[in-house]
């Protein structure tokens, strides 16, 4: 039980972050839950929100819940119930609304305006988010890789490497992927094909193996990707198409447009390209 109690609070404080947001939801409840007077508000506000955290915290829901409908890596859902923004604006008009005075009441909603600042962060300095490279505010890698494989009128099956995943059906839906971005999330992925993707050195036969049990059309390597084998790839019916945007993509010779697309790029194929392939026995 008490490592059970250790889970839900780490949950609960990596769900926070650095900042100061569930600190703030918590005192607006608080709040709420001693002035407000409205059944309506309280109802929706203050009992459900309440609710909310209490289930989280009971030891036995989240015991079965982590076993039955939830994996312990995505617990933190359940936070999603907390309508956190709301809870905390409405409680934060509350209290303005009960300052008389214009100057006081200015006062008082620029000091509640800086308390929200200064306990957040800048999302900005996320090193995750970046400038916007196009209008689709994709990287432009993923176009250009997209551009390449898609068919006009008909869907495609690729493979693509682990940082392209959650982005290439955002910008083309007719490409299908062998495997999504539940891939990338610990004790989610069960595909050897991704296993093969992201080795290094990428092993010919495993990689083109897999792709050819899975259906898959394409398969997108990065530039430069260490290849070993006893045979390169384009002597497992998958042949070297074109490099997009630092992306090499190969195309199973059997697939019904592969004479069209080799036709297309034919032009752009460099003959004295290094695959950074390694024979081995």
């Amino acid at each position: 039980m008490g490592g059970l109690l250790e889970t839900i609070l780490t949950v609960y404080k990596d769900y926070g972050g650095g900042s100061m947001t569930t600190v703030f939801v918590l005192a607006a409840l608080l709040y709420l839950w001693l002035t407000e007077e409205k059944k309506e508000i309280r109802l929706t506000l203050v009992y459900l929100t309440a609710a909310a955290l209490a289930l989280f915290f009971f030891p036995l829901f989240a015991y079965v819940a982590m076993r039955v409908f939830l994996e312990p890596g995505v617990y933190y859902r359940i936070l999603w119930l907390v309508p956190m923004g709301l809870v905390t604006a409405y409680a934060g008009a509350r209290i303005l609304s009960m300052i008389e005075t214009g100057r006081r009441r200015l006062l008082a909603g620029l000091l509640i305006a800086l308390l929200l600042v200064r306990g957040g962060s800048l999302i900005y300095k996320n090193p995750m988010v970046t400038k916007a490279e196009n209008p689709y505010h994709l990287p432009e890698a993923v176009l250009s890789v997209a551009d390449v494989m898609h068919v006009e009128g008909r869907d495609v099956k690729a493979v693509v490497p682990a940082e392209l995943l959650q982005f290439i059906r955002q910008y083309d839906a007719s490409i299908l992927l062998a495997y999504g971005r539940d891939a990338l999330v610990q004790g989610w992925n069960n595909n050897p094909l991704y296993e093969a993707m992201e080795a290094s050195p990428v092993r010919s036969f495993a990689v083109t193996d897999y792709a050819k049990q899975q259906g898959v059309e394409y398969i997108v390597l990065r530039t430069g990707t260490p290849i070993v084998g006893t045979k390169p790839i384009d002597e497992y019916e998958f042949s070297y198409l074109t490099t997009a945007d630092n992306y090499d993509i190969y195309i199973f010779d059997r697939a019904e447009f592969a004479q069209e697309k080799k036709a297309e790029y034919e032009s752009l194929t460099d003959p004295g390209r290094e695959d950074f392939y390694t024979h081995t026995n």
